[in-house]
């Protein structure tokens, strides 16, 4: 087969990326806009040595769970796979695709899925959004890449992002335009304003975070006051600047322009304070969820010892900490750690102790023995020299949280040495996109 070779073929599957997949004479095709059962003409746009991609010219029957997306950017954009896929066919998807992926990269046969926790109302759920600017026709625009690209579509409306986000957006891009901040285009390296970050907490309190070239913004101080005045729940604005010509979105170099480089949010009644390079779960309402599940499978007793690696700003550890003796946190950033520290303080934590560096150094060096493991690693998984710490501890139980279902079958398989897998929960902390939240709970075997 060669490019621009025309068929007509039925959707058999779906794959981890949510895109459709054919057959044509032993060879597998990926197409976009596809769904299980319905016959389509496609065009071949790349063929590789095993596997071609095409797009889908004419959909020939529709599949009963195809809906029309509420976004009209879908077919552009890459911030969403699925928005074709009604949302109980989405929650299906997922879970099955969770299951296979174990199974062929983890070769776990028998996978206990005791099913995937889903949203009331699967739109304007993120609690962090970063949108790239840049500049065409002697504008400055913003919006989200088109899909395997650096091309930015314009939006006006995001459907997994809040409206007042939406409408923050929009008005800086507008001020940008007015005070003649250039947006950065990244072929020519010209322009000032790179993206825009804002985060909010469960308070409705918003931080601005405006990411630029070179620390020279024009009318800083006006734009400051336009913000301000027009959302009062903005609390901080701040500047970054990255120099570098990397997919890095933050630099190392920030200043606050208004507020403090904090925002105060709240899990399961605790407290937790965020700057603006601190990790923290992007949905609300399925963290609670997710860590209520990590509380279920960890079932700790009073006498326990609780190691929470990777533990970022402290958030597992603090909402476990009432249900057991003494809780070790362990996160290789600085910073996050120090935002561990004056959370357990705020909360009233006192058996909790938080250590800065790489997870399985800090372990060796602790003379302890943990009941209980749980680590949520980033989509990279764990260090598998952190694996072997692990299962050297002869710790009784781990519960593994992860964003990355292949990453996690990868990590299940090495652990499966010493231990089994007991229970299994999905959580759909990203609806529309084709990921998945996954909570595991293994037991040391004999």
């Amino acid at each position: 087969m060669d490019k621009g070779f025309k068929f007509i073929s039925e959707c058999i599957d779906l794959n981890h990326d949510g895109l459709g997949v054919f057959k044509i004479n032993d060879m597998t095709v990926f197409a976009s806009n596809a769904l299980v059962g319905e016959k389509c003409q496609l065009e071949i746009e790349k063929v590789n040595s095993n596997y071609c991609t095409a797009k889908v010219i004419k959909t020939l029957n529709s599949s009963p769970n195809r809906v029309k997306p509420i976004c009209k950017h879908f077919m552009d954009c890459g911030g969403c796979d699925i928005m074709h896929l009604n949302y109980q066919s989405q929650l299906a998807f997922k879970e099955k695709m969770g299951i296979e992926t174990l199974k062929r990269i983890g070769h776990i046969q028998n996978v206990n899925s005791l099913g995937i926790v889903g949203m009331k109302n699967p739109y304007y759920y993120r609690n962090k959004v970063q949108v790239p600017f840049s500049k065409i026709n002697n504008k400055t625009i913003c919006g989200f890449y088109r899909k395997n690209t650096h091309f930015i579509i314009p939006f006006d409306e995001c459907y997994i992002q809040t409206n007042e986000s939406n409408d923050i957006i929009k008005f800086i891009k507008n001020l940008a335009n007015e005070y003649h901040i250039d947006g950065y285009v990244e072929n020519n390296k010209q322009g000032i304003l790179r993206h825009v970050l804002i985060r909010k907490n469960c308070q409705e309190e918003y931080m601005i975070i405006l990411v630029v070239k070179r620390d020279q913004l024009n009318n800083e101080k006006e734009i400051v006051e336009k913000i301000i005045k027009r959302y009062p729940y903005v609390k901080s604005i701040l500047i970054n600047v990255q120099e570098k010509d990397s997919n890095v979105i933050l630099g190392e170099k920030t200043r606050i322009i208004y507020g403090k480089d904090e925002l105060i949010d709240d899990i399961l009644g605790y407290k937790f304070v965020l700057s603006h390079k601190s990790f923290f779960q992007v949905n609300h309402e399925q963290t609670e969820n997710l860590y209520k599940i990590v509380r279920e499978f960890a079932d700790l007793k009073e006498s326990d010892i609780l190691l929470d690696a990777y533990c970022g700003v402290g958030t597992i550890g603090i909402t476990l900490s009432k249900f057991c003796q003494k809780v070790y946190g362990i996160e290789i950033v600085p910073q996050a750690i120090a935002n561990a520290k004056e959370n357990s303080k705020i909360n009233n934590v006192n058996n909790i102790e938080f250590y800065l560096g790489a997870a399985e150094e800090v372990i060796q060096k602790l003379d302890v023995h943990f009941n209980c493991a749980v680590f949520d690693p980033p989509r990279k998984g764990c260090d598998q020299v952190f694996l072997n710490t692990i299962m050297n501890k002869n710790i009784d139980k781990l519960v593994y949280v992860s964003c990355n279902v292949a990453t996690l079958a990868r990590d299940l398989n090495i652990l499966s040495e010493k231990y089994e897998i007991k229970k299994l929960k999905f959580v759909d902390m990203f609806p529309h996109s084709a990921d998945v939240e996954t909570v595991c709970l293994l037991a040391k075997l004999n």
